[in-house]
């Protein structure tokens, strides 16, 4: 006889779990739902006002300091066409 049991205890736990959901007053589909509009993400609370507030100014001062340092730079990078062209004796351009 090939009988997992470990899987017959799994199934009696889950039976009774549900049944246990039911008698409490739990409805089977609303929970459903629930768990999986939880794991999606659309039922996450919103984060803490100050802390929100707080990385968006970090982000923006961040986003400024990058901008001032690539603007420095005033060196145009060579385009690939012209580091490796595919036939030397070509026109560069083309």
């Amino acid at each position: 006889m090939g009988i997992q049991y470990a899987a017959v205890v799994v199934m009696l736990g889950m039976g009774v779990f549900t049944f246990w959901l039911l008698r409490a007053g739990y409805r089977i589909k609303e929970l459903s739902a629930r768990m999986a509009h939880g794991v999606s993400g659309y039922l996450r609370t919103r984060p803490d006002p100050w802390l929100e507030g707080n990385l968006r100014a970090a982000f923006a001062e961040f986003d400024r300091e990058l901008a001032l340092i690539l603007q420095e730079r005033s060196y145009a990078a060579p385009a690939a066409r012209d580091k490796f062209p595919q036939d030397p004796a070509a026109p560069p351009g083309r």
